[in-house]
């Protein structure tokens, strides 16, 4: 039978952060737009391996919302494709500091946002991930 080790905190399973590139099977690049002409959305991204080879990509128009949410919803869209397929290991980059900064500090504590609550719900299912901000032209 196998276990869950995860640490346990006020009766809410944590992830195990992996810190480092050592080991992360998969990569997860996002990326969430507004054209300036009419505000529309868009998300998408792409799934590589270690070596950096295609395993799989998505996108979805949004219709009216900021750069952050749009990010959000890549994030989210990611993770649900990952998790549908039994994939885990992942190192989620975004060009989006805030959207990094604000699922971090989301893990300590609460957030108001349906979209945050829903990521942290799929990341909880994954047993190492990361998170981590990347400059926009590595993106």
């Amino acid at each position: 039978m196998l276990t869950d080790k995860r640490p346990i905190e006020n009766n809410i399973l944590k992830p195990i952060i992996s810190f480092n590139s050592f080991g992360i099977g998969l990569y997860l690049n996002i990326d969430g737009s507004v054209r300036l002409e009419d505000g529309s959305a868009a998300a998408g991204g792409i799934v590589r391996n270690r070596n950096g080879e295609w395993v799989t990509d998505f996108n979805r128009l949004l219709g009216s919302c900021s750069v952050f949410e749009a990010e959000l919803w890549g994030i989210l869209d990611g993770l649900n494709i990952l998790i549908d397929q039994g994939l885990d290991n992942v190192l989620i980059e975004t060009d989006n500091l805030e959207a990094v900064t604000t699922i971090k500090e989301s893990l300590t504590g609460r957030s108001n946002s349906t979209l945050i609550g829903r990521i942290l719900k799929l990341l909880y299912q994954l047993h190492h991930w990361n998170i981590c901000h990347i400059p926009k032209e590595d993106n």
